[in-house]
């Protein structure tokens, strides 16, 4: 049973984003949407896992000094309700990472939560096909069933990494017909990222892409030849363009030639942020803070609530919003969980010398869109991220007691005979 929740909540996450935000109710004198309902479900389902099953203690080591931390911060937090539900939400991210290691043995060792993350696309790929042939929003950007473009964005980025994990592996085996068809399905996720505008993670899948074609394939190296091509799609010059206009800020903000580009007034919000934490640097601010701090250290900040219910601006970079909220030891251990994925990554470099490529390019390009997005606010994107190095991991682990038993057994039956004859 638990087994077909998990499996359930990986195929189903993708397309609930938007209809579970829609859900709002009050508990406790907060307004919380339907999405805390499924947050409280998978809190429980890795409770159930912790307490009736063994498993391993790495992802409580990866994940424990940056909950700590972000725990005590909730104490002096200035919007404690959106503290609380923040962490509440770091959790279910621990947590996500953690249930593979608990499943039974022949769930780890096939990881068919992999294929959930990849079949959990088809539904938002399809939407957002339909999506930029007849209701495109005024931007041009497709968003499919997420809130917003750039969660499409690195999550289709996320199942792309997956699907040329698979294609790398040798600890995974598909079949023949299943890998072309991976190929071509690759080629249409990366057509929607281009359609979402996002830069970021353009990039991203670039860094993805490349490590494939270096270390894996390098016939796909030729594809390589074809990106200055890219340059005629109007989604992708108009927004490369734009990085070259509004570069500095003239502070008067009162028509258009006082505009800055998006990245220019991120880091403009980064500069002004850094100066409002100066006092707090070792802790931070608190859980949370960052939004409704906002209002007062940045004046173009809204002050009305955004789709997510937050008052202010997002930090739009998960360094500089650990960074502010959680100071300068949250930064270290947030930063520290990415490590310790490629240092475990690279443990199995002998064995899946491919596999293990692909997985440290997936982290890469994970923290390379940490550093210009709200990723901490990103749900769904974080759950599969997390899942699928749970997934991957957990195998691994069943892999090496496997091998390691059939080695002793092996080594058994050639002393048998010794034996016998004694």
């Amino acid at each position: 049973m638990i087994e077909f929740i998990t499996y359930f909540v990986f195929l189903t996450r993708s397309v609930v984003d938007g209809i579970f935000s829609s859900i709002e109710f009050q508990a406790g004198g907060m307004l919380l949407t339907a999405g805390a309902i499924l947050n409280l479900v998978v809190l429980g389902l890795a409770a159930a896992l912790f307490f009736q099953r063994r498993g391993s203690i790495f992802p409580i080591k990866v994940w424990l000094p940056y909950l700590a931390i972000a725990t005590l911060s909730v104490t002096w937090s200035s919007d404690k309700g959106a503290a609380v539900r923040m962490l509440l939400v770091l959790f279910t991210y621990a947590a996500m990472f953690a249930i593979p290691f608990f499943l039974r043995v022949d769930y780890r060792r096939n990881a068919w939560l992999i294929k959930a993350s990849i079949y959990s696309s088809v539904i938002p790929a399809l939407y957002s096909v339909l999506e930029y042939f007849y209701f495109l929003e005024d931007d041009g950007r497709i968003k499919s069933t997420f809130m917003h473009p750039n969660v499409l964005a690195f999550y289709l980025m996320v199942i792309v990494g997956i699907i040329y994990f698979l294609l790398s592996s040798s600890t995974v085996h598909i079949r023949p017909f299943f890998r072309k068809m991976l190929v071509l399905y690759s080629g249409l996720l990366v057509g929607l990222i281009i359609l979402t505008e996002t830069r970021s993670a353009w990039f991203a899948v670039l860094l993805i892409l490349g490590a494939f074609a270096f270390f894996v394939d390098r016939r796909y190296l030729l594809a390589l030849v074809l990106l200055p091509a890219l340059l005629l799609v109007p989604a992708v010059s108009n927004r490369i363009s734009d990085l070259g206009q509004g570069t500095e800020y003239t502070g008067q903000m009162r028509s258009e030639d006082d505009a800055v580009n998006s990245f220019a007034w991120r880091e403009l919000m980064w500069e002004s942020a850094m100066d409002d934490v100066a006092g707090s640097r070792i802790l931070g601010k608190g859980l949370a803070s960052f939004g409704l701090n906002s209002i007062v250290f940045f004046p173009l900040a809204d002050r009305e609530p955004d789709d997510y219910g937050a008052h202010g601006l997002g930090a739009h970079s998960a360094y500089v919003q650990a960074l502010y909220e959680t100071g300068i030891l949250g930064f270290v251990c947030y930063i520290g969980m990415y490590f310790s994925l490629i240092k475990r990554a690279l443990r199995q470099y002998r064995r899946d010398p491919r596999g293990t490529v692909m997985m440290v390019s997936i982290i890469l390009a994970y923290m390379t869109v940490n550093f210009s997005d709200n990723i901490f606010d990103y749900g769904g994107l974080n759950w599969y991220f997390w899942g699928f190095f749970g997934t991957v991991f957990a195998k691994f682990d069943r892999d090496t007691i496997e091998i390691a038993a059939r080695s002793r057994l092996a080594r058994q039956v050639d002393v048998q005979p010794f034996a016998s004859a004694s």
